[in-house]
């Protein structure tokens, strides 16, 4: 049980901090009259932070159950993976898509100077784009979604090196994650922008807190940097 909880205590203290950095937020910047679906900035600031604890405890319950003891494979058998991966792609939409209404319906709250918000949107916008692609094409969403956890073939592929990964690492959370403050520069949404910052923040504490250590229990000492980062696509999965 020690294992299976190891970190998650952070994990969840995390989330209460940052969700009170989004409290203050909404204290310090009220609901105008805009809605986007009929919810306004603070509403969309809300089910987007909630969904981010779900996304990031759903991976983090199905992870160290089959990690230590193969529960879930026990319990479900293949189904046990197919029902987790579906969690994360549907839960993860939930907590990001939320950033552009978020932007929407607060737009023209922030002053973020051309000269800042014009060359960082010039330079991430198509590094996100060529990151998701070759994630997508090369990694595949299998594999990003922690298929190294259920199917043992996964933990023996070879380090990719096709498209980005070529020239930067860990491309997800390098470059990828970027793409959270896109909306808040777009429309100039002090909202939009903090909301992508504490989502950017508890990201990396699901790292340190879940993936990291998981990777050390499946893989040992081989570096880091090689890791769940195979050359051929998601065939056999």
């Amino acid at each position: 049980m020690k294992k299976k909880l190891q970190y998650q205590g952070y994990h969840l203290l995390a989330f209460l901090l940052l969700g009170g950095l989004l409290y203050h937020t909404i204290l310090v910047y009220p609901d105008g009259e805009t809605r986007f679906w009929k919810l306004s900035s603070s509403q969309w600031i809300w089910f987007s932070w909630i969904f981010a604890g779900i996304f990031q405890f759903w991976i983090a319950f199905f992870w160290r159950l089959e990690l230590y003891g193969g529960r879930i494979s026990a319990w479900m058998g293949r189904a046990g993976f197919s029902l987790y991966r579906t969690g994360y792609v549907v839960f993860g939409l939930l907590r990001l898509l939320p950033l552009i209404p978020i932007a929407l319906t607060s737009r023209g709250t922030a002053s973020v100077p051309a000269w800042i918000s014009l060359p960082f949107l010039a330079l991430t916008i198509p590094l996100s784009l060529w990151g998701m692609y070759c994630a997508t094409v090369y990694f595949g969403i299998t594999r990003a979604s922690g298929a190294d956890h259920f199917i043992p073939a996964y933990r023996d592929k070879n380090l990719e090196k096709r498209g980005i990964y070529k020239y930067i690492p860990n491309v997800m959370y390098t470059v990828v994650l970027l793409a959270l403050y896109h909306p808040g520069l777009i429309w100039q949404s002090a909202q939009g922008i903090i909301a992508a910052a504490a989502h950017h923040a508890f990201v990396w504490v699901h790292y340190f807190c879940t993936e990291k250590p998981d990777l050390k229990e499946i893989y040992g000492n081989r570096p880091l940097a090689a890791l769940r980062r195979p050359e051929s696509d998601d065939q056999g999965a």
